[in-house]
This record gives structure tokens, C-alpha cells and sequence, in this order.
């Protein structure tokens, strides 16, 4: 699988400080916060609220923390309101981008997104204009490894390495899949092989709760906006293309960043 941006991934893959580690925490509470204020604080029942919890357990964020960004969507903690906004802009190489912000003052969001935007060569372009060269998908990011549920309560499972061969032909019996791919995936500073596992937006849910079912170990699930058409550019292009992402991705407004590079 190609076309889907891992910027934001890539970058805190590699080790971040307190202060990067901090934005990111306010980041994954925003997508918490607007999650919960959208359709409730029962994970069980948001499904969005679940994949931000999931998604900020995987970044190591404190469990308070979450519990207060709960809260903060709940109405049962410091009221905020903060909501979801898409921009579409242009980048070296013509490169197509579509930035998702989550933000309590949009025009502040859109003033400084442009200006970062700007600043590296790129243009913002009008909604509508980009957007219709991405389609959503669901992707999942599973180890070849199987739950060995522990017996005593409240106790961390643990996992059994099972094939990888084993793991995608069982794969292949759940509807809603569109593509299975082995690739690289770095756990605790080791190169593992992983199957991302790829769905339509609306299959996602059923799909992961039928993998969840089969008890393999997750990695990751997420919603992403894919390119139907992946365009090349230069190496110069490129070099100022992933300058332009990282300063727009570390702006505190800024959720993830998508293009249609290769």
C-alpha cells in the first residue's frame, strides 16, 4: 500500500523531548475531547472516542489525561469547545495537501496554517479543491502475534508469535478487507514484521472489531485520507516538501497532514 502520508508517525517514531511529547499529548486530547463532545464519553459506544483513546495509549499519554480530556467533551470538566476543520493547499512539486486541524479559534488556525504554508513555498487553495482526490480508508496495523488472556484480574495480557502466513490467510475470510500488506513496523526499538490491513470508511468498524475478535495484537487503527493518484517530484521539490509538512505538522492546531507524493 502506497500514497497515504506517515509524516506525523515518521517524525515521533524517531524519539521526542518533554516539549514534543507534550504538544503531542495536546494533540491526542483534542481529538479526545472533540470525540467525546460529539457522541459521548462511553468508548463502547463512540467508536471515534475509541480509536483516540487507542491512539493515545499507543503514544504513552497518562491515563489522567485522558480522563480529563473525556471529561472536557462530557461537560463534566473545564468547558472548551474545539472543532475539527480541513485545509487544502498546494505545495512544491504541485504537490496535493489536506491538513486537519482541530482548533478553538479558526481564525487564528487559518491565519498562522497559511502563513506556515506560505513561508515554504506553498498556497492555500479554496475547500473542494484538493479534497476530491483523496478517498477515506480505514487502515489497521496488526504483529503476528496472538493474546494469551491473563488469568489474574486486571493483569497485562500477554502475546505468542504465531506465523505471519498463518495470520493472513485467516485474515482473508473477514469481509470489508481490501488489502493486506507485510511491512516494517519499529516496537520498542525493534524492526518487526506487521500486516496493515486496509477498509473501506465504512467497513473500518466491523473490520477491526472482527480482527479484535480473532485476539491479535493491534498496533494501530485509524482513519486515513488516501490519494487515487500519487504524483513524483524532484529531490529539491521533495527536500522542501517535507520541510513545508514538519512545520506545519508541529503547529499545536494541526492533527495530521496528508499528500498525494509518492
Amino acid at each position: 500500500m502506497s500514497g497515504h502520508s506517515k509524516w506525523a508517525k515518521i517524525k515521533r517514531a524517531k524519539g521526542a523531548n518533554d516539549a514534543k511529547r507534550g504538544a503531542l499529548f495536546t494533540k491526542l486530547a483534542k481529538n479526545i475531547t472533540i470525540a467525546a463532545s460529539e457522541a459521548g464519553g462511553d468508548p463502547d459506544m463512540n467508536f471515534a472516542l475509541r480509536l483516540a483513546i487507542e491512539k493515545a495509549k499507543a503514544a504513552n499519554m497518562p491515563a489522567d489525561n485522558i480522563t480529563r480530556a473525556i471529561k472536557k467533551g462530557t461537560g463534566e470538566g473545564e468547558k472548551v469547545q474545539i472543532q475539527r476543520i480541513s485545509y487544502e493547499a498546494l505545495g512544491p512539486g504541485g504537490v496535493s495537501l489536506i491538513i486537519d486541524c482541530q482548533t478553538d479559534n479558526t481564525n487564528r488556525t487559518v491565519s498562522e496554517v497559511r502563513k506556515l504554508i506560505e513561508n515554504h513555498g506553498g498556497k492555500m487553495v479554496p475547500g473542494g479543491s484538493i479534497a476530491w482526490q483523496f478517498v477515506e480508508r480505514g487502515l489497521i496495523t496488526i504483529l503476528p502475534a496472538v493474546s494469551k488472556k491473563a488469568e489474574k484480574f486486571g493483569a497485562e495480557d500477554t502475546y505468542e508469535d504465531v506465523s505471519i502466513d498463518e495470520v493472513q490467510m485467516s485474515l482473508l475470510d473477514i469481509e470489508g478487507i481490501l488489502d493486506i500488506n507485510i511491512v516494517e513496523h519499529e516496537i520498542d526499538g525493534n524492526q518487526l514484521e506487521a500486516l496493515e490491513v486496509t477498509t473501506d470508511k465504512v467497513d473500518f468498524s466491523n473490520v477491526l472489531k472482527a480482527i479484535e475478535d480473532l485476539s491479535y495484537r493491534l498496533v494501530s487503527a485509524e482513519l486515513i485520507k488516501e490519494p487515487k493518484e500519487s504524483v513524483n517530484v524532484s529531490a529539491e521539490d521533495m527536500s522542501k516538501l517535507t520541510s513545508l509538512i514538519e512545520s506545519v505538522d508541529d503547529h499545536d492546531d494541526v492533527d495530521s497532514v496528508w499528500t498525494n507524493s509518492n
